[in-house]
């Protein structure tokens, strides 16, 4: 059974890196790595066999364990170009181009037959958040990439690059003051330890994202004014999405 270890690093920006490998063969894939020494400890101590590096952007702190861990491994980083591999059995990690964050964004999707159990979402989907466009992105780009996650199952797991949860779920609530669904996640934020990941799925984020939550009045009220309905009327969601995305850089 494919397995997902999640390694934290303790930094200002919260990355996480991810493990994810199948126990039985011993073939394992290291994503976005940020701290090597913890991530070799581990495929050590597990003996595993360490096939590759995948990197959802190049963003420095994304990539930041890559040249320790190749030089351990004698292993390499696979290029977008390879569009996928089969993990084990009829288990695959799929790549999908997901420009917007940076123009080379990338996010890998753990499948099941044709059927999407994880997305490794990198900068471009957090919880309750998405990423920025300062550095190399481009905003028009990142709503389009945005609106393909709206279409997936709803029990997707998201695997997102950073722990930014409690920030982004502060930001919601101040677009969204009346949604009960942020209300309780902040709640259960006490009771968690974010830096192991929340595993919250696609249905979740669909009830507390604000960028995936366009349609709500609330936060239509925030972005454009008190005449709800009439600017309803006049401005689209590529629209909506650019001022939700530069109140958040804002705020």
């Amino acid at each position: 059974m494919i397995q997902v270890k999640i390694f934290y690093a303790q930094n200002d920006l919260r990355n996480f890196s991810y493990l994810i490998f199948d126990p039985d063969s011993g073939d394992a894939w290291v994503i976005d790595p940020f701290d090597e020494k913890p991530i070799i400890e581990y495929i050590k101590k597990a003996g595993l066999n360490l096939r590759g590096i995948l990197n959802t952007h190049q963003h420095w702190d994304h990539i930041k364990g890559n040249a320790g861990i190749e030089s351990v491994f004698q292993c390499s980083v696979i290029p977008p170009a390879t569009g996928g591999f089969t993990l084990s059995g009829n288990h695959r990690l799929s790549f999908l181009a997901t420009p917007g964050h940076t123009m080379d964004h990338q996010v890998f999707f753990w499948q099941q037959g044709e059927k999407p159990l994880a997305v490794f979402s990198g900068d471009t989907l957090f919880n309750s958040g998405v990423g920025n466009c300062k550095n190399g992105g481009n905003v028009d780009l990142l709503y389009q990439t945005t609106k393909k996650f709206l279409d997936l199952p709803e029990d997707v797991v998201v695997y997102p690059g950073h722990d930014y949860v409690r920030r982004n779920l502060e930001f919601a609530l101040s677009t969204e003051p009346g949604n009960r669904h942020i209300q309780e996640k902040i709640k259960q934020l006490d009771s968690l330890n974010t830096e192991e990941g929340v595993g919250w799925t696609l249905g979740e984020e669909k009830l507390i994202n604000p960028f995936l939550r366009l349609e709500s009045a609330e936060i239509r009220q925030k972005l454009l004014g008190s005449d709800v309905a009439l600017a309803a009327t006049t401005v689209n969601r590529r629209d909506l999405f650019k001022k939700l995305r530069s109140l958040r850089d804002n705020w």
